[in-house]
């Protein structure tokens, strides 16, 4: 079923859904803000990033009103955001204001949290514009792997979440119901053949290149098809879009 083929195996445990290709500029560090309650937490975390190359740690904050005033001063390419302790809705609503802010350079948010956190919030996370989400007790390499995958405008989820992210879109009001943009699924049927496979092959994990030459079609025609689908389905980026046809797919059965 085509639910199963969303994602592609990355390195160890992680996996990673391809999202659009970003400029890549190797010789700029990524810039990083780590924020958490936990002061333990966020000095482990900074110490096993700034093992790497390629990582600057720009910021620090725990969680509270001030996070987007330190972003917009700061600019970091990636939030690293340690939910720890802290109430998970207020932490939740801290990712929508982030989403929504009207920034220079909007970071991408790799989102830590325990597994009963994550069994209550894993798709409203992605709904609010999360891009990956890491369980407790990962290693130095899964951390630096998923930081550079997210920076690289990837979407990453560890394997145990993939499936539960299968059941809770079995179970989730379709996209734009609760957002009140209306239903996304009746946008989806209604999406000429030629997005349907585009949209198909972004879910797969596929990337603009790897759908062009699926279809003999031009980097760049996909990527005007994946402006268009993305506004069509009123999604945030290519990991919603990918969600969303994917609920569309298990509840009308295809394939």
């Amino acid at each position: 079923m085509l639910a199963g083929a969303v994602v592609q195996e990355g390195v160890g445990r992680m996996i990673s859904l391809m999202a659009e290709e970003s400029e890549r500029n190797p010789g700029k560090a990524t810039r990083i803000m780590l924020v958490g309650d936990d002061d333990l937490v966020r000095s482990g975390l900074k110490q096993m990033l700034l093992r790497a190359t390629g990582f600057d740690v720009v910021a620090e904050k725990r969680i509270d009103q001030d996070v987007i005033e330190f972003v917009a001063r700061t600019a970091p390419k990636v939030v690293v955001l340690d939910i720890g302790s802290h109430d998970e809705n207020d932490t939740l609503r801290l990712v929508g204001r982030l989403s929504a802010a009207s920034l220079r350079a909007r970071p991408r948010v790799l989102m830590l949290a325990d597994q009963h956190v994550i069994d209550r919030n894993l798709t409203r996370a992605i709904r609010l514009g999360v891009s990956g989400i890491l369980l407790p007790g990962l290693t130095q390499d899964e951390l630096i792997y998923a930081v550079r995958q997210v920076s690289n405008g990837h979407s990453v989820l560890q394997p145990l979440l993939t499936s539960r992210l299968f059941v809770g879109l079995r179970n989730l009001a379709p996209f734009g119901v609760e957002e009140g943009r209306g239903d996304s699924q009746t946008v989806v049927a209604d999406l000429s053949p030629r997005e349907r496979d585009v949209v198909a092959g972004v879910a797969r994990g596929m990337s603009n290149q790897e759908i062009a030459n699926e279809f003999c079609l031009t980097v760049a025609t996909v990527k005007s098809h994946v402006s268009s689908i993305l506004t069509k389905l009123g999604a945030r980026d290519r990991l919603q879009a990918a969600l969303i046809f994917l609920q569309y797919s298990l509840l009308h059965g295809e394939r």
